[in-house]
């Protein structure tokens, strides 16, 4: 008996929450309630939605990481622009979805919701300060980088030893 109660909670929770997960029947169940059809979609694919936009800021902030290391102001942007999109979605799912769960569940989500948006504005920050820098240093032609180059070549090598010998610091014993 304790065995058949153990396998019939799990398969009461799957059924209950099968209908905001995107279940088979979660049109018919969500027309009979009367919700329009945009919420209804929200409602009924929420589950694949959040997925989808997981895998996608995934592949994005890969993409990320490659700009920032090959210095591509447009990669930086992208990034900026699908974190707003994808928080806003994430934001209406969240609305929309509301009232379909508990109240201890709902405030996790809220909680979960609020502390990676503020992490997101908190690193976004910084991608736009960066993009700010190639944006800036790709209008001048990259002539920071070009006199360095120059000067590098130019100088005379047992100048520069010297120079490195100077940061060593000397004991007089």
């Amino acid at each position: 008996m304790g065995r058949k109660a153990g396998l019939k909670v799990p398969t009461q929770w799957k059924q209950r929450s099968r209908k905001h997960l995107g279940g088979a029947n979660c049109t018919e169940v969500l027309q009979s309630q009367g919700i329009n059809i945009v919420r209804q979609f929200f409602i009924c694919w929420s589950f694949r939605i959040v997925v989808l936009l997981s895998i996608v800021t995934m592949a994005v902030s890969c993409f990320l990481l490659y700009s920032v290391y090959a210095q591509i102001y447009g990669g930086l942007m992208s990034y900026t622009i699908w974190i707003f999109t994808y928080e806003s979605t994430n934001l209406a799912i969240q609305i929309l979805t509301n009232e379909f769960s508990m109240a201890l569940v709902r405030a996790m989500r809220w909680f979960g919701w609020v502390t990676r948006a503020s992490l997101h504005s908190f690193c976004l920050y910084f991608v736009v300060s960066h993009a700010q820098i190639i944006y800036q240093s790709k209008k001048q032609g990259n002539i920071l980088s070009y006199h360095r180059r120059i000067s590098l070549g130019s100088r005379d090598t047992t100048r520069r030893k010297s120079k490195i010998l100077n940061f060593i610091p000397h004991y007089n014993d």
